[in-house]
């Protein structure tokens, strides 16, 4: 049935003649997943061909230079964070929550990064003839199964950060219990198990292996040095179109859409508590008990940090959402929309992806500007040696204070036991020392 072999390379397009066309449009004709190995003259079935890059150039400077310098900066950012907050005295339940959080999105940013860094910082994307098996495999790992799982958890734990911050503001009486250390480290386990096993499915769809021969694929003879996947156990068993809309829908569903409507209920939630407790503190004021007054004020400052975080993470996510969303539709009732063919899907998720590593630097600029206790222990650990600068012009400026304090005083116990004339000739005579203690006495200098 196939014709005899021939000699097969690069250029020997002119050896596939009519004979050759015949046999490859019967072959892929008849089963949809398909394509015929012009060198090796057989028809195969099982395999889908497939490019490990879309668009070489734009994602070559995206994922090849943008993409590692905004994991680097993330990676200095959240590693920053979780050193801080594993301070003991950093240890509260809402510091807990954002210490694995920062873990979770530094993992989204490490993981492609082998493959980035491999494939388009060194250029091997123009070196397609050097592609070997563990390339395949190198980018379904790094780039399409594990990092959605990081990301699903980074999400259900910013859920978890709004609901434990809106439990402590509106029922402080009962949020030492609910709302512990060890409840959220708890809560923790389940959400990183929960992820696991949903997004597990997607390490076991697909085997490769590399295809360097002339096909006839999609109505045309090309020549191809690239990956192939075939279908695992698993995907025969459920069926690719079952298998996928399960996995999509639990995506779409379970880690983008419920957590992004209930990150948007819950940050209302804040914002309303935030009010509530901000006439809380004012009432305190007016009855003069500034201790509670001043704890209220921290507490406002770490709901009003925990709302920009939460207000930034949903306005980068809810386009993925969105996205992701009509994607599920579409797929599922075969519906067909321009917007998701051609270039538009590469470059929505390579903008998204990008937008998405930004905001992580952003995150420890908010935690450094809102919260002084994250700014002094930052500067504890990494500014030491300016630190300790500070410390000691502190101190010796204290000193200075303290001593001119101390005159001052005696000034005024000396001026009250003297005759009213000698405290007027006192007066002339150290009219300047007079005036320091007064600058130092008035309750303007301290502002």
């Amino acid at each position: 049935m196939y014709p005899g072999p021939i000699r097969c390379g690069p250029n020997s397009s002119s050896s596939f003649n009519d004979s050759y066309t015949a046999v490859a449009q019967f072959c892929v004709g008849n089963d949809y997943h398909t394509y015929f190995d012009g060198c090796a003259n057989k028809c195969v079935r099982g395999l889908q061909i497939y490019s490990l890059s879309h668009y070489a150039d734009p994602e070559a400077f995206i994922y090849g230079q943008v993409f590692p310098t905004l994991v680097l900066l993330a990676m200095f950012a959240n590693v920053a964070v979780a050193m801080v907050l594993s301070k003991k005295h950093m240890i509260t339940p809402t510091n807990v929550v954002l210490k694995y959080m920062a873990i979770a999105e530094l993992l989204v940013g490490l993981v492609p990064l082998p493959w980035t860094l491999f494939y388009f910082t060194l250029g091997n994307y123009a070196k397609q003839e050097r592609l070997e098996l563990w390339w395949c495999y190198l980018q379904k790992y790094s780039m399409d199964a594990v990092p959605p799982v990081f990301h699903n958890i980074a999400m259900w734990l910013t859920v978890l950060l709004a609901a434990q911050r809106y439990v402590s503001i509106s029922y402080p009486l009962h949020s030492r219990g609910a709302c512990s250390v060890r409840n959220v480290r708890i809560a923790t386990v389940i959400i990183a198990v929960i992820s696991l096993l949903c997004g597990l499915p997607k390490s076991f769809d697909y085997y490769y292996e590399t295809v360097d021969t002339w096909v006839y694929y999609d109505g045309t003879w090309s020549y191809v040095r690239s990956c192939a996947s075939g279908q695992r156990a698993l995907l025969l068993l459920t069926g690719e179109t079952v298998f996928f809309n399960v996995y999509f829908w639990t995506r779409a569903l379970g880690f983008i859409l419920l957590p992004s409507t209930l990150l948007v209920i819950l940050n209302v939630l804040l914002i309303r508590g935030i009010r509530k407790a901000q006439k809380r503190k004012l009432r305190l004021l007016r009855e003069k008990r500034s201790e509670e007054a001043a704890r209220q004020r921290d507490s406002n400052s770490t709901s009003l940090m925990l709302v920009a975080i939460v207000s930034i993470f949903l306005i980068v996510n809810l386009p993925q959402a969105a996205y992701m969303g009509i994607l599920c539709v579409c797929e599922t009732f075969s519906i067909r929309m321009s917007i998701l063919d051609g270039m538009f899907p590469a470059v929505f998720l390579l903008a998204s992806n990008m937008i998405v590593m930004a905001t992580y630097p952003i995150n420890f600029s908010i935690y450094c500007f809102m919260s002084s206790s994250f700014r002094q222990t930052f500067k504890a650990m990494f500014c030491s040696g300016i630190s300790k600068e500070y410390e000691r012009k502190r101190d010796v400026s204290a000193a200075l204070s303290d001593r001119r304090s101390k005159y001052c005083t005696q000034l005024v116990n000396i001026t009250e036991n003297d005759p009213p004339t000698e405290i007027s000739l006192r007066t002339r005579r150290s009219e300047a020392f007079v005036s320091a203690c007064s600058n130092h006495l008035s309750p303007l200098a301290a502002v």
